[in-house]
């Protein structure tokens, strides 16, 4: 048996010290899968994933990253264990470029950005089509593309969308769970929360 991309052991999380809002949380996430956490709103699916990414702290259990105890890990290094987070909103700077968000995201893991951008923009042509366009001019689905797209940027093994979805029409809806299919076929696993 393949070890798991993710496994989330009996996890307890939340803001302040003593008022957990993930309990006794466990899930294992094979590679190569992807995997969708649903669930109505307020049940904790989106601190879930924010705790796996180091931004909730975590006062029991642990997350292994491909057998990697990544419990603790400050979330500004996450990228560097091989995790891309991918946030509900606020997941581009809108008033950088699409090519200077690309960019950004190439210099935070000191990468070559004439190596990482082309398979990028082959993924997702309509980004290099309008590169120099501010993001903030980007309609939703696009914006969405461009946040997957600053994730796959670092390479990451793992990569996490917090509702990837949200308040997108079904057609862009659509278009962003087919990029997510073309993101797991280049060998990256995939855990959402819906």
């Amino acid at each position: 048996m393949k070890q798991a991309a993710l496994a989330i052991e009996t996890l307890e999380a939340g803001y302040e010290p003593g008022l957990p809002i993930v309990r006794g949380a466990s899930l294992q996430v094979g590679t190569g899968e992807i995997v969708a956490i649903l669930g109505p709103n307020g049940a904790g699916k989106s601190t879930l994933v924010k705790a796996v990414a180091g931004l909730v702290p975590v006062s029991q259990g642990r997350t292994l990253l491909f057998g990697h105890d990544i419990t603790r890990v400050p979330a500004h290094r996450m990228v560097f264990e091989g995790l891309a987070f991918v946030p509900q909103t606020d997941n581009i700077f809108t008033n950088l470029s699409i090519l200077e968000n690309l960019e950004l995201a190439a210099a935070i893991v000191k990468a070559d950005r004439r190596e990482r951008l082309p398979p990028v923009y082959a993924m997702f042509p309509d980004l290099e089509r309008q590169r120099h366009l501010p993001a903030g001019q980007l309609s939703g689905g696009q914006r969405q593309m461009l946040a997957v797209a600053r994730a796959l940027i670092t390479r990451p093994r793992l990569l996490i969308l917090d509702e990837p979805s949200a308040g997108l029409s079904p057609k862009l809806v659509a278009q962003v769970f087919d990029k997510l299919r073309e993101v797991r076929a280049s060998g990256v696993t995939v855990l959402l929360v819906e």
